[in-house]
């Protein structure tokens, strides 16, 4: 038996403890990489990437476990979409159903006493976007770190096990399939400095669009100066593993999927056009260009990934 001398110290441990193990949240759909579909209590798409080589974080180590070959998710050009967001399987319309009785709705109060309905967040501050982005390759094998553009964002996400995305009108893809990830990295407040990725498939209808995506660039912190907001497609935020980065900003200032990086609310309707500084949009292409042969020399597998600046970093 193990006895708790000091209880006060405990108890605040174990809340912690409760707290972060909600933090853990993930979309779930039959086109997703990793869905373990013998096992109603998945959970496995929800674990966070910190910490972790290039190969353990990208695509959340699910290359390997892709959908079934019909499966794909639909992006109505000019639409919106409905994800499912949860910490576990078994709380979505692949498994036993939805825990909320209204998905659609944020709970309220936030924080509730079964520890479930404030989603991941000890407060409505944390809660500081999530988003949506798109590769134009159908093999899943041969993207980049450098191929995915954001082209949605939730500003007040996760916050509901039913979230509404809008698409922009986005061209149609490579013989009819793309890959997709969904992103959320939570507020420093919210726990552990942590990201999180979740790879699909899915495809683009009602497409009339025919211009390419621009090449994307990370974003940087603009939240004290609007002007150095990077314009333009803007890549997902790598962040706090071993390799592979995009973001290096320390422990505890957790970059986030909002104004304060450049992403505004809803379709980014921007993305036709290459990433660059609002002051500066001396090299971006040129930059990029590098940090995407530089990646493809080792991603794929068999390769050796412990290179360092790949995308301009350390």
């Amino acid at each position: 038996m193990v006895l708790v001398k000091n209880l006060s110290t405990f108890l605040p441990l174990v809340l912690s403890q409760a707290l972060m193990s909600n933090a853990h949240l993930s979309v779930w759909m039959p086109s997703m990489y990793g869905l373990d579909p013998t096992n109603i209590n998945s959970d496995n798409a929800s674990q966070p990437l910190q910490g972790y080589t290039f190969e353990q974080w990208w695509w959340h180590g699910n290359l390997d476990n892709p959908p079934a070959d019909n499966e794909s998710f639909a992006l109505p050009a000019n639409g919106s979409v409905d994800v499912e967001i949860s910490s576990n399987k078994a709380f979505t319309t692949l498994g036993r159903g939805f825990k909320d009785a209204n998905p659609r709705m944020a709970p309220d109060p936030w924080l509730n006493q079964n520890g479930w309905g404030n989603m991941h967040a000890p407060s409505r501050a944390d809660v500081a976007g999530s988003a949506l982005a798109i590769a134009y390759k159908s093999d899943a094998e041969s993207v980049l770190p450098s191929d995915f553009v954001v082209f949605s964002v939730v500003h007040d996400s996760p916050a509901r096990q039913l979230e509404t995305f809008h698409v922009p009108d986005l061209p149609v893809c490579p013989n009819d399939r793309c890959m997709c990830s969904w992103f959320w990295i939570h507020k420093s407040i919210g726990g552990t400095d942590q990201m999180y990725m979740v790879p699909f498939v899915c495809h683009v209808t009602n497409a009339t669009n025919t211009t390419p995506l621009g090449k994307p660039v990370a974003p940087v912190n603009c939240e004290g100066d609007k002007s150095k907001c990077v314009q333009g497609a803007k890549s997902p935020m790598y962040w706090m593993n071993l390799e592979g980065n995009n973001m290096f900003e320390p422990g505890h200032y957790a970059p986030t999927y909002n104004t304060g990086y450049g992403y505004f609310e809803g379709a980014q309707t921007d993305i036709w056009i290459d990433g660059h500084n609002a002051t500066s949009t001396t090299g971006t292409s040129a930059n990029v260009a590098a940090a995407t042969k530089a990646v493809s020399k080792g991603v794929r597998h068999g390769g050796v990934h412990r290179r360092r600046g790949w995308f301009g970093g350390n």
